[in-house]
């Protein structure tokens, strides 16, 4: 009898748990190091996906904010991709517009403009205009300026929408937006959110490009602040929502106006907070001041977010000007304390990928790019396969221990 109940408990772990491989190792990661520290710190979240895997029955949201190694999104895109294959395609999530405020943008959407718009971002010394989730925004007096936004499917993956929410400055004097399908075939239908930020459409079927215009329907009407959109499907799954800003650091996400209050519009399941390169340029770098630096951001999403999750992770090793960047283990060694010290969950991507002077291997292996800080597209996918597999492990566990 024993043994027939031994054996069907090992059917069901077998049925429960997920495998996934990554594609090519180099002999430098710590692999078996390869986990999220406080696991069950995520149960919540953890059960979400098992419920999701089970019976489709969740749109699982998940935040990751950090800086210019988030911003091209081939990271997320990774981890983005692998998630929705196994949990399901919720859409491509919220997107920044990027390619307007003249930065660079992901490859799997666009954002144009027929004007040309004021743009600032969190890390802007004076911040002349309000910034929102994107971590920036773009601004037209103009209510003739168009925004167009086009997704393209990636991976066998299809990122058209049936659903776009427009998040926005939320003064009396912004202009109210029409959204139009570019080939004039959908109509879409306004939602109110009652979020005075958001303006939610609904199309009758999915599209993979659609025109924001503007209409002044009041005299004080004078402008436009755009923050971004969030694209939906129908379906149930993971939507994966990548905020990145070159440059960013944990207090210019703190300091902007708005950004942590409208993290809660999205209603995340997880926060994952991936910053601590740009602090680790300061020629003198005080451990304390950035203990507050993250406690003071921290805080903020916990605030607005107070059932949420949190997940910091750690930067990998880089050089700086052609050394080794001896701030970033410092770095690394204070988000893991912060973390321990308020029992967040933790995935140290430093140590996981190879630690100290490691990025003298990643630079041999053509996985760290020409300025040695940012990492080659390569590297920079290989870290989302390493991001997946640590997720999946913390799943795998919850499913097989609870």
């Amino acid at each position: 009898m024993l043994w027939v109940i031994h054996l069907i408990s090992l059917y069901t772990y077998s049925q429960d748990t997920l495998g996934f491989t990554i594609p090519k190792l180099y002999g430098f990661e710590n692999v078996n190091g390869d986990t999220i520290s406080n696991r069950n710190y995520l149960n919540d979240f953890l059960k979400k996906l098992e419920s999701q895997k089970k019976f489709n029955d969740k749109k699982i949201n998940i935040l990751h904010i950090g800086d210019s190694h988030l911003q091209a999104d081939y990271i997320t895109h990774t981890t983005r991709v692998s998630l929705q294959k196994i949990f399901g395609n919720a859409g491509r999530g919220f997107i920044a517009p990027l390619k307007i405020s003249k930065s660079n943008e992901p490859f799997n959407y666009q954002t144009t403009s027929n004007k040309t718009w004021k743009s600032t971002r969190c890390v802007s010394s004076k911040q002349v205009q309000p910034i929102g989730l994107s971590g920036m925004s773009v601004k037209t007096n103009d209510k003739s300026a168009t925004i167009q936004i086009k997704t393209y499917n990636t991976d066998s993956l299809d990122y058209s929408f049936s659903k776009i929410t427009l998040f926005h400055g939320k003064n009396d004097s912004a202009y109210s937006t029409v959204m139009r399908d570019t080939s004039n075939r959908i109509s879409f239908n306004f939602i109110d959110t009652n979020l005075s930020f958001t303006s939610k459409y609904i199309a009758s079927k999915k599209v993979s490009q659609v025109e924001v215009q503007f209409i002044k329907t009041d005299s004080i009407q004078s402008n436009f602040i755009f923050y971004g959109a969030n694209l939906e499907n129908d379906n149930n799954g993971i939507l994966y929502h990548c905020i990145g800003i070159n440059g960013a650091r944990y207090k210019d996400y703190s300091k902007s106006t708005d950004f942590c209050a409208q993290t809660s519009s999205i209603k995340p399941d997880i926060i994952l907070i991936s910053l601590g390169t740009n602090e680790s340029f300061q020629k003198n770098y005080n451990s304390e001041i950035f203990y507050k630096e993250i406690d003071t951001l921290v805080k903020k999403l916990k605030y607005a977010n107070p059932y949420t999750p949190i997940l910091l992770t750690t930067p990998a090793n880089s050089f700086y000007y052609h050394q080794i960047n001896y701030n970033i283990p410092l770095i690394s060694k204070t988000i893991v304390q912060y973390a321990k010290d308020n029992n967040l969950a933790y995935w140290d991507l430093y140590s996981i990928t190879g630690g100290e002077n490691s990025a003298i291997l990643w630079k041999k292996t053509n996985l760290l790019s020409r300025d040695g800080i940012h990492y080659s597209k390569d590297g920079y996918i290989h870290q989302g396969n390493l991001l997946t597999k640590a997720i999946l492990n913390a799943y795998n566990k919850y499913v097989s221990n609870r």
